[in-house]
């Protein structure tokens, strides 16, 4: 860790990015490639008013590769799927590079899948979930410098065109022996129904309104029926036209929960076929 810092003679600078590999390794921009990476929104909402705090996403915009950005911060926070570990450790080295006095915080997935080997490359390796930010800005900084209740920060996210991203639960109750998300053991909640209006409305009116959730559907009945409701309201209230959801494949098993999402506008849902094993397959046809 590094000494804390307590001046607040001018704002923090925070860079908060999404690291990113493209298949074909390759410099290249994918703007249109949905869902929409949503975690430096969500981290953004971490810092306080005294920081000055801006997002890159590599997915939208390309790998990061500007020595002057990277040297702008007082922070570097990296985060990204599991296979963007390589990423980070690369800009880690120019960001420290270009701006020696530089503190970097990494969390996510490829944190959590490495955290020994993490502890060794970045001054912070978050293995918790994204509120843990705010401990690392409260030592790191000062307690001021960290928000006092965390809000996504749509309003940062210029990748973001017509089709908001919001979410309104966190993890999976599927514990499926392939998936790195499940293999956290992480428990599947549900937000409140009050945190997801309240995203909803940061968020601003869009066209369509997707959830990012790993599973909309969940294991908790009531809270399902609950989030459709509020959903089907905000969409009266104009919020959005129509939206979307993952969903596992036991939503299909009764009938009436296809026919309540269509009720509150839902015109998208996206289900994977969840099984390596062929028997499972082939019975699902």
């Amino acid at each position: 860790m590094r000494d804390a810092r307590w001046s607040i003679s001018r704002k923090k600078r925070i860079l908060i990015v999404n690291c990113y590999f493209d298949d074909c390794r390759g410099a290249v921009r994918r703007p249109g490639k949905v869902p929409y990476a949503m975690g430096p929104v969500y981290l953004a909402g971490a810092f306080s008013p005294l920081c000055d705090v801006r997002l890159y996403n590599e997915v939208a915009s390309g790998p990061l590769e500007d020595p002057h950005l990277l040297g702008w911060p007082d922070m570097l926070v990296l985060t990204g799927l599991t296979n963007s570990f390589d990423r980070m450790l690369h800009l880690t080295a120019y960001g420290r590079t270009s701006n020696p006095r530089i503190t970097v915080v990494a969390g996510g997935p490829a944190i959590r899948a490495l955290p020994m080997l993490s502890r060794h490359f970045f001054d912070y390796a978050c293995t918790g979930d994204i509120e843990e930010l705010r401990d690392v800005i409260a030592d790191a900084f000062g307690p001021s410098f960290a928000a006092e209740e965390m809000r996504p920060r749509f309003d940062l996210a210029y990748w973001i065109g017509s089709m908001g991203h919001v979410e309104s639960s966190r993890a999976c109750n599927f514990r499926c022996s392939f998936c790195s998300l499940t293999g956290e053991g992480r428990a599947y909640r549900s937000y409140p129904l009050e945190d997801l209006r309240q995203q909803v409305i940061a968020m601003g009116r869009k066209k369509r309104l997707f959830f990012v959730d790993n599973n909309f559907y969940g294991a908790d009945r009531q809270s399902f029926s609950a989030r459709v409701e509020l959903v089907k309201q905000l969409r009266q209230d104009g919020y959005f036209t129509d939206w979307g959801a993952l969903v596992t494949n036991d939503f299909f098993y009764i009938d009436q929960n296809l026919a309540r999402v269509r009720d509150a506008g839902c015109t998208l849902l996206f289900s994977g076929v969840e099984s390596f094993d062929s028997a499972w397959l082939q019975g699902a046809n």
